[in-house]
């Protein structure tokens, strides 16, 4: 299994169009996670359409970008 999810090109057509204020702040694991100007987070699905995302998405979306690590469980230090 390879590491690497990539977007589909409905994903990207998707961001390239997003309406002004919105910005993306994630494309990991096949998923892109954008914010809307509002605050909200919603999910690029494969087929380009954006959906509200999920709990867990927002918490490790914003683990990601302070730089938290999602290992589990805790590596012995």
């Amino acid at each position: 299994m390879s590491g690497t999810h990539l977007l589909t090109q409905r994903q990207v057509r998707c961001m390239e169009k997003l309406p002004q204020g919105h910005k993306v702040l994630s494309t990991r694991y096949g998923a892109a996670i954008v914010r809307r100007p509002d605050g909200r987070l919603l999910r690029v699905q494969p087929n380009g359409r954006l959906s509200p995302t999920i709990r867990v998405e927002q918490v490790q979306s914003y683990l990601h970008l302070h730089g938290c690590s999602l290992r589990w469980p805790r590596e012995p230090r």
